[in-house]
């Protein structure tokens, strides 16, 4: 019984020794504190990120420094190679990046595409009900899935009321490994409604539309999150020939956005908060060339985007007692306590995507189903990715620059369907290929409710 006693005792120290060590090691820091210490942070200057200070004298007159106990960081003594803060502060560059510097670009060509492709989706159901089979097609952008719109159409003299819902899926696909090495890698998902009525005029249609879109993603590059609400509200119009069919569109709105990030000093949790204003516009022209039960629609788009973000502050917890090495009384000396941190100011940033899209739809009338081919070649320029400079040069050749996005090929394709005089709908799925460190697909679909 006293041997299990104490066998169970030794499993115990086992057990807490190995956690205790595993926090430790988890801490990117050298002593567990944050890279913006008060007392001994990156911010305060050469001396504490090119230097190691080990106090091990003391005198009359308190701690003092032992100079031969001084050694630069990347100097001969490998023990002894860091700063207060640890490595990673001091090389790390996107790892130390808020989020609105890296992906913010990307959620404004994804809100774009998600505003713009409701509201042109909703035009070609719109011209589509005044048909009589379920022969459109209709045009769309890829972020604008899992779709339905419902539309009652003339209900006072060709006023119509409509509303889409639609998700996509997104990932960078950058390799990777460490914070030290700059990556923008990261995934996530947006969702978004639009809600609008409109009214025809002969072959004119006039609209209005407001509309949401909710993007989440995990910033893999600097172990966080970024998280952004847009609403917008804007105006449209087309007008359709036998053949032709134009439309035109300009929104804008504002933003909350949302965002953490990993403190690669003490593993505490960096959050941040601001808004956004945002303007869009859009326009299409595209010909309908029918031959028997078989249409090609060749069409050709262009869609801009402006987002001005406000500067704000990125929030960084105090250090704790519990997490630094040696405790909450100082790293070296009780003389120079602190746990206080210093925030991070981030600046004011605007991004910007502009998208000029060749699509080419063939499809083929079969009565009550209408099954088609979607294809688009997409030519962009987006606002790249913006990292912090590293403090301290560690020589690694290894870093990967944002990504330069500059084009992409949609594959596509669905069916529509007609399940009476007024109730039509369709599906359709697709993938992106061909955009520099990126995959997409989506899923969609769609419902109209005529009157």
């Amino acid at each position: 019984m006293k041997l299990l006693r104490i066998i169970s005792v030794a499993l115990v120290a086992v057990f807490t020794l190995v956690t205790t060590n595993m926090s430790v090691s988890n801490a990117a820091g050298t002593y567990g504190i944050s890279c913006k210490n008060d007392a001994y942070g990156m911010q305060l200057g050469n001396d504490y990120t090119a230097v190691a200070y080990v106090y091990n004298g003391q005198n009359d007159l308190g701690y003092v420094v032992n100079a031969s106990r001084q050694y630069l960081i990347g100097g001969p003594n490998a023990a002894f190679q860091e700063a207060y803060v640890g490595n990673d502060c001091i090389y790390s560059g996107a790892g130390d990046t808020n989020g609105t510097a890296v992906v913010a670009g990307d959620v404004a060509r994804i809100a774009v595409n998600a505003i713009v492709g409701a509201v042109t989706n909703r035009i070609d159901m719109a011209y589509a009900a005044n048909n009589s089979g379920a022969s459109a097609t209709g045009l769309s952008f890829t972020s604008q899935s899992d779709g339905v719109a419902m539309s009652a159409n003339r209900i006072i003299g060709g006023l119509s009321f409509w509303a889409d819902y639609g998700t996509s899926n997104f990932e960078n696909t950058q390799t990777f490994s460490n914070a030290r090495i700059d990556s923008m890698k990261y995934d996530g998902d947006a969702s978004s409604y639009s809600l609008g009525v409109d009214k025809t005029f002969g072959k004119a249609l006039i609209g209005l539309v407001v509309s949401n879109l909710d993007a989440d993603l995990k910033t893999t590059f600097n172990d966080g999150t970024y998280k952004q609400e847009i609403d917008t509200y804007g105006v449209y119009m087309a007008y359709r020939t036998s053949i032709i069919q134009i439309d035109l569109g300009m929104g804008t709105g504002d933003s909350s956005i949302d965002t953490t990030r990993r403190d690669l000093g003490s593993d505490g949790i960096i959050s941040g908060k601001t808004t956004a204003d945002l303007d869009y516009s859009n326009a299409r022209i595209a010909a309908n060339f029918t031959r028997g039960r078989f249409s090609i629609v060749p069409s050709a788009s262009y869609r801009t985007v402006s987002m001005d973000i406000k500067g704000f502050i990125d929030d960084r917890q105090d250090d704790t007692a519990a997490v630094v090495t040696g405790g909450g009384a100082t790293i070296f000396s009780t003389g120079n306590d602190t746990l206080t941190v210093t925030d991070d100011t981030i600046a004011a940033r605007s991004v910007d995507s502009e998208t000029m899209s060749i699509g080419l739809k063939i499809s083929a009338n079969l009565g009550k189903l209408v099954p088609y081919l979607d294809l688009s070649y997409d030519s962009e320029d987006t606002t790249r990715a913006a990292y912090k400079e590293e403090v301290g040069t560690d020589g690694d050749d290894k870093e990967k620059a944002g990504t330069n996005y500059s084009s992409s090929m949609k594959i596509g394709g669905g069916i529509n369907f007609m399940l009476g005089s007024h109730l039509k709908g369709g599906i359709r799925a697709g993938s992106i290929s061909g955009r520099d460190d990126w995959t997409e697909d989506y899923v969609a679909g769609s419902i109209s409710l005529g009157f």
